[in-house]
């Protein structure tokens, strides 16, 4: 599915992230906003996924219509319109396949944040959005409404929206750092940069060496560990383990082409390395329920309604009064 990025020629600037900045996740050009190095995105009916992997950067989803299927440290969950999620910095996460959402995605390097919160590195953050107390719902409720701010800026970029834009970033990290830090003492344990770092070999291997046959033996000799501490290590930090890592990102890239194209099913297979047929529709339908032609057409008909929600945004031209009329 076509997803809509935040794309100005003028003021964006572009970071390349390496697989030292984003473990897990093949080489990519980010584009980010000027002079503050962030990401932010605006995704509409979305039907992308994403395999595990980690990062140093804070990253915030708000899902604004849809659902999405969302992972974090082997905590399964399924997000619809309204939820709000917050991934720390250095916490293994992943996003599965699902019927089409409509999102806003920040991503916050932990560079800017220390410049701006010395003590970053000895926090931890938590939407905790099941919390009903009065005073946090509230403040989740601005943060949301920041985000959606945000989002409608850099859908119209009015003149000088930038201006406006940056000041609603830093009300953002204001709000999450007065109202969501917790002390480290009561959050979850992320897993060390050194050791995640120590598999970076063997997750960098397979981003570009997916479709050809790896054993996990071959896997293992790149960390110049023996095989079997090589596994236990691998699926305590992953949380599953290499083969099944291995196939979830050969499993990504047959679900983009299923969506994303009309190749023949047999052909893509064999492009992403799946050679047991019998293998990926057991994997398939268990990650998916259904088979790969019913996701196929799910995605034909998503793809159909989303030049219908653009149109929802032509016309508008002040990003503070959303409610006005439109032409």
């Amino acid at each position: 599915m076509e997803h809509k990025n935040s794309d100005n020629s003028s003021a964006p600037a572009t970071r390349e992230v390496s697989s030292a900045d984003h473990i897990g996740i093949p080489h990519e050009i980010v584009r980010t906003t000027k002079d503050l190095d962030i990401l932010f995105r605006t995704y509409h009916d979305s039907h992308d996924m994403c395999y595990r992997h980690w990062h140093g950067d804070v990253e915030i989803l708000y899902i604004t219509g849809g659902c999405l299927h969302f992972t974090i440290n082997n905590h399964r969950d399924t997000l619809r319109a309204g939820d709000l999620i917050l991934v720390n910095s250095r916490f293994v996460h992943s996003t599965d396949g699902s019927p089409g959402n409509d999102s806003i995605l920040l991503q916050i390097p932990a560079d800017l944040m220390r410049r701006y919160l010395p003590d970053f590195d000895s926090s931890y953050y938590d939407f905790n959005t099941h919390l009903q107390e009065m005073h946090h719902q509230t403040h989740l409720a601005q943060v949301k409404a920041t985000l959606e701010k945000m989002a409608l800026l850099e859908e119209l970029k009015p003149d000088g929206y930038l201006l406006r834009f940056h000041s609603l970033l830093f009300e953002f990290l204001y709000l999450v750092h007065h109202y969501f830090r917790i002390p480290l003492r009561e959050a979850p344990a992320a897993r060390s940069r050194e050791e995640l770092e120590s598999i970076s070999p063997v997750l960098d291997y397979t981003n570009t060496h997916y479709a050809e046959a790896i054993s996990t033996a071959d896997a293992a000799a790149l960390t110049h560990l023996q095989t079997e501490y090589f596994c236990r290590k691998f699926r305590r930090l992953m949380g599953q383990t290499y083969l099944s890592y291995l196939n979830d990102v050969r499993m990504t890239h047959v679900y983009e082409d299923l969506i994303h194209t009309d190749g023949h099913l047999n052909v893509i297979l064999e492009r992403h390395g799946f050679t047991n047929y019998k293998l990926f529709r057991r994997l398939f339908r268990e990650k998916f329920g259904c088979t790969p032609m019913e996701l196929r057409k799910r995605g034909i008909e998503d793809k159909d309604s989303v030049f219908l929600k653009q149109e929802i945004y032509a016309g508008s031209s002040d990003p503070e009064a959303p409610d006005h009329d439109q032409k």
